[in-house]
């Protein structure tokens, strides 16, 4: 452990509050967990991939309860495939769990509004804070140290002990 750091103890801590660390940390807070979730930057951030939302990820934003904030972008019913002077136009399939529709949402949008979904959830979100090291016992994860980015003060986060 890092000397004159902090610590922190928390059930669950997810490194890197994206849409899967920031849906991972909706689930373990409304499993009643105390989850910390780490992101190294602040919200809203950049990010240039991503875009497009199949109905996979419709239904799992859905069953995270963010189905009306989904439907103010741009819905599209398949994909469309251009090449060699040709295009194909492919309909999203029908299935019995899933939509036939996706959403087109710019990854700075979609990032914030998946983590600060969580921590209305009950998660702890600390936007500016990056795991700088991992805390190993008998070689298992158990931790992190971390750095808050606008302090450069160092935490340690480990399990709870209750």
């Amino acid at each position: 452990m890092t000397p004159n750091a902090q610590t922190r103890e928390t059930d669950v801590l997810v490194i890197g509050a994206g849409p899967a660390g920031a849906a991972a940390g909706y689930w373990c807070a409304t499993r009643g967990l105390d989850t910390m979730m780490l992101e190294k930057k602040h919200f809203p951030r950049e990010k240039t991939c991503g875009d497009g939302l199949t109905p996979r990820a419709v239904k799992q934003l859905n069953d995270m309860g963010l189905g009306d904030s989904l439907a103010k972008f741009h819905r599209y019913e398949g994909l469309r495939a251009t090449a060699h002077g040709k295009a194909l136009e492919l309909h999203w399939p029908s299935h019995p769990i899933y939509p036939q529709h996706g959403y087109v949402v710019r990854r700075r949008e979609l990032d914030q509004m998946v983590a600060f979904n969580a921590e209305r959830a009950g998660a702890t979100l600390l936007q500016g804070h990056e795991a700088t090291t991992p805390i190993l016992e008998n070689g298992r994860l158990v931790g992190a140290t971390v750095t808050d980015k606008d302090n450069e003060r160092p935490s340690t986060f480990a399990p709870s002990t209750s």
